[in-house]
């Protein structure tokens, strides 16, 4: 007999005690569910949970079981006390004895939410509840903490042995069922413990003494059904029949594939097969449901679309998820990296191999570890994520070394079948990885030929070590759909990021705005993982992440599962089993000179042979070949050289590989760009070297220019000077502390590049910098010269009266500024430029040479913008008419 205690609860805030509780006032919550996602995002602490139900006849031996309560669970059955347990989520079971009785019985349950000021709350496997709150303090975030029975509630009959547990270990080669018993009668009991697989039925014997656990390991050896694979997901069923005393006593049916993962090397390998993993992060967090999964639907509907843009992978980050989720995964062949919830924040003074929060944290992991073991679509554990990442010093301890050592032996033990990772860590860091093979980095950057470069050289030393390799997180930024909503939910967002776009001189609507950034996020997301798959030594990524979570906007898609269609058709491009990659860390030209293509194949798949590369742009084809690729490995294959075209602008390489068919395909945006020289007299303060063909002159009626880092008091007078003799100043790249020195009130700021938003860098309707693409969000178009300082006042506000190219960073940290601005300082014109220039014009940057020729002409001589002038026909059509306005 089976009894589902979902539905209606009644649930009591506050701890009136189990006595108190018939007049305490109530209020109905549905369970499985968090009680902030029904009754108020910001309760903490002591809540019960009661219910009544019915059982016609007691009799026989019953087990009650919790999918997951959070945090700490205390039950009580027509008030006898039967249990309590500690853990947010895995589940637990009580034997309910003489406390069930026929006909009506009351079921209350004592749930403890630790706050994050509850010492108890960092000294427990919590996830992500309760960390960075400072950053993210609004409701609902993911850092919240959490309270409430979140997962199913059952009561099952059964005989005097019960089935505790049955592992199937999946291997092909030597199948094993391990079934775990425990033996709820007064007598010493002897058990037939029958199993079937597919095409076999085998049986042991266990005798147990009353109370007593016990089990047996029936082995099958090699088995002959189908394998489980990504590519075809066949799942089986190992039936186990516990009969005691010729009857039958319990039963359980447990769904498993076979199928082998190990680690050989410094690659992961999958039914014998090197598997690399694409793979993105899961936060698991919900609009509706908060920090609980929706049904089975929604979950479906995820990862489907996941695989379908082309993730071999998704990591499960942080958090138990319910099992349905797990379910799907081995239904839809997509592979698992699964996170023990152990993180920050924890009490780092008590970590050690033993101690009360070593014990907690390696029963969370234990637990969680036997409970999801037998899903063939986990292929990874993480026995903890940056831990130590809050107090660094601790890492050195000899409590962290204990405390890594237990929680990985913990996870190992529990399942000896998956490769485990110790501490899924920001940096490799391989003299405190203790157990694990397996070496972890979370990098974060802006999209920048810098970042690029230096990411390159921070991977190459680990892509050649003997041991694998992930890139574990790493990821951009891009916003959701901000359309305005009649109904908005209390958390929604999208008013307030509006309003801050439209504050800023864009030009455009906010959904192009929208857009952009989303193809932003694309491109810088697809450029990383195209630097990872051509080192043949990273055996994967993991880009963070798949979803937003509220006031974090690296998603995939957006919080409400939305895709955001730019970034999917740059990023998709760069999962495909066979991908030609151009390994360029700029993407702008010079018009009519040759480009340099340097072709990688990344082939996750069988051996090609006989394949034509072409290269082509705008119209001219490049052919090499034909060659060999071999099967999953990373291939160096040629350098070609394709004319850019003499048109300036954005135009499309695209690389094919060409067999009988084509078998693999890319493309980029080339933004091109004159070669044209300044041409311009100027005066010049400060070390420029060569200034994009202009001519420095001594004449002190010739524009200024204030060279990088140059503006100091005496700069500063001779720009005022200037500007009140009514000439043009010119101010290129300043640090931080310059500010004081321009001759209007003004403040530079540094733009953060790590994790924690992206700095949007945009252009206007301008035509004074044509080099720049008007109307822009930029991606590529700036990447050699992208800022880390930008204006945030030039007289009264972040942007002066005439903006060429602006940048804005939503929360958390906002921060809007001028990149190229333009304003009146008395008679006098003053032009600010924050794209660092000058060293990448020495080293001949084509988009430096070409910005800094494009400013030091308007400079000369200014080029007038256009201003927009709304109207409508007597017919009731929308007219605008354009006239030229002045740059003040």
């Amino acid at each position: 007999m089976h009894l589902t205690l979902d539905g209606t609860w009644d649930l009591i805030v506050g701890d009136p005690g189990i006595a108190g509780l018939a007049d305490a006032p109530s209020r109905p919550v549905t369970v499985p569910g968090l009680w902030e996602a029904e009754v108020d995002p910001a309760l903490d602490g002591v809540a019960w949970y009661r219910r009544t139900f019915v059982c016609d006849d007691p009799s026989g031996r019953w087990t009650l079981r919790f999918g997951a309560v959070m945090d700490t669970a205390e039950v009580y059955l027509n008030g006898v006390a039967l249990g309590a347990h500690l853990g947010a989520f895995t589940p637990f079971e009580f034997d309910p004895g003489d406390a069930l009785v026929a006909g009506e019985n009351v079921l209350a349950v004592r749930v403890t939410d630790h706050a994050l000021t509850d010492p108890e709350h960092p000294r427990t496997a919590h996830g992500k509840q309760g960390w960075a709150n400072q950053a993210f303090p609004s409701p609902p975030s993911l850092y919240l903490t959490y309270g409430g029975i979140w997962q199913s509630v059952t009561l099952r009959r059964h005989g005097p042995i019960a089935i505790e547990d049955v592992f199937v270990n999946g291997d092909p080669e030597n199948l094993t069922v391990v079934v775990e018993l425990s033996n709820r009668s007064p007598d010493t009991v002897t058990a037939r413990v029958r199993a079937g697989v597919p095409g076999d039925v085998r049986e042991e014997e266990a005798v147990l003494p009353p109370g007593e656990h016990g089990g047996v390991t029936i082995a099958f050896g090699p088995a002959g059904a189908a394998r489980w694979s990504p590519e075809s997901p066949v799942l089986h069923e190992a039936k186990v029949t516990v009969t005691a005393e010729d009857e039958v006593s319990d039963q359980r049916t447990t769904r498993f594939g076979l199928r082998t993962i190990t680690v050989e090397g410094d690659r992961l390998v999958l039914n014998g097969e090197p598997y690399r993993m694409r793979s993105a992060l899961v936060q698991g967090f919900y609009a509706g449901t908060l920090y609980a999964e929706p049904g089975r639907e929604a979950i479906e509907a995820e990862v489907t679309e996941a695989k379908r843009l082309g993730l071999n992978t998704l990591r499960l980050h942080i958090k138990a998820f319910d099992p349905v989720y797990l379910d799907v995964c081995d239904e839809l062949g997509m592979l698992v990296h699964c996170d023990i919830p152990v993180a920050e924040p924890i009490a780092h003074g008590e970590l050690g191999f033993t101690g009360e929060v070593a014990d907690r944290c390696a029963a969370a992991a234990t637990e969680q570890v036997r409970r999801d073991r037998n899903h063939p679509s986990i292929v990874l554990w993480s026995a903890m994520n940056e831990l130590g990442l809050d107090h660094e010093p601790s890492r050195a301890s000899e409590g962290y070394e204990g405390f890594a050592r237990r929680l990985y032996a913990a996870v190992a033990d529990a399942d000896p079948t998956r490769p485990v990772i110790e501490n899924d860590w920001v940096d490799p860091d391989p003299d405190r990885v203790f157990e694990s093979p397996i070496l972890t980095a979370h990098w974060y950057g802006r999209l920048s030929t810098a970042y690029l470069t230096e990411l390159a050289s921070k991977t190459a030393p680990w892509a050649a070590s003997p041991r694998p390799f992930l890139v574990s997180e790493f990821g951009d930024w891009g916003l959701p759909d901000l359309g305005p909503r009649e109904d908005s939910p209390f958390w929604w967002y999208g008013a307030d990021l509006s309003t801050a776009i439209e504050r800023t001189p864009w030009p455009r609507t906010v959904a192009a705005f929208v857009e952009g950034t989303q193809r932003y996020q694309g491109i810088a997301d697809r450029l990383q993982v195209e630097l990872f798959r051509r080192q043949d030594g990273i055996a994967g990524w993991c880009v963070t992440e798949l979803t937003d979570v509220p006031h974090e906007f690296n998603g995939l898609w957006s919080l409400e599962r939305a895709p955001k269609p730019a970034a999917h058709a740059e990023f998709s491009l760069a999962c495909a089993d066979v991908l030609p990659i151009v390994a360029r860390t700029t993407w702008t030209v010079t018009a009519g000179e040759a480009v340099e293509v340097p072709v990688s194949v990344a082939n996750d798949g069988p051996a090609l042979s006989g394949v034509v590369l072409e290269v082509s742009l705008r119209g001219r084809t490049v052919r090499y070949g034909p060659v060999d690729l071999p099967a999953h490995t990373a291939s160096e294959v040629a350098t070609v050289r394709v004319p850019a075209p003499e048109v300036a602008g954005t135009h499309e390489l695209t690389v094919r590989l060409v067999g009988d068919d084509v078998v693999g395909s890319n493309r980029y945006p080339v933004h091109v760009v004159s070669s044209e020289p300044a041409r311009v007299a100027v005066r010049l303060v400060g070390d420029a070297g060569d200034l994009a063909g202009a001519h420095v002159v001594t004449d002190d009626t010739a524009p200024l220019v204030v060279a990088e880092d140059a503006l100091d008091a005496g700069s500063g007078a001779l720009a005022a000077e200037a500007l009140a003799a009514g000439r043009a100043v010119l101010v290129l790249a300043q640090d931080a502390d310059r500010a004081r020195h321009l001759p209007i009130t003004a403040e530079l700021t540094e733009v953060a590049t790590a994790w924690g938003s992206t700095p949007f860098l945009f252009t206007t309707d301008s035509p004074a910098v044509p080099s720049l693409p008007q109307a822009t969000v930029l991606s590529v178009e700036s990447m050699s010269i992208v800022p880390d300082v930008v204006w945030t006042r030039i007289g009264d506000g972040p942007f002066p009266g005439h903006v060429v190219a602006g940048m804005w960073k939503p929360f958390p940290d906002e921060i809007a500024g001028t990149i190229i601005g333009e304003t009146r300082v008395g008679p006098g014109r003053l032009l600010v430029c924050q794209f660092p220039l000058l060293a990448a014009v020495r080293r001949g940057d084509p988009m430096a040479t070409a910005v800094l020729a494009d400013l030091l002409r308007h400079l000369a001589a200014p080029v007038p913008g256009l201003r927009a002038e709304h109207d409508h026909l007597a017919d009731g059509r929308a007219i605008t008419y354009y006239a030229t306005k002045d740059a003040s």
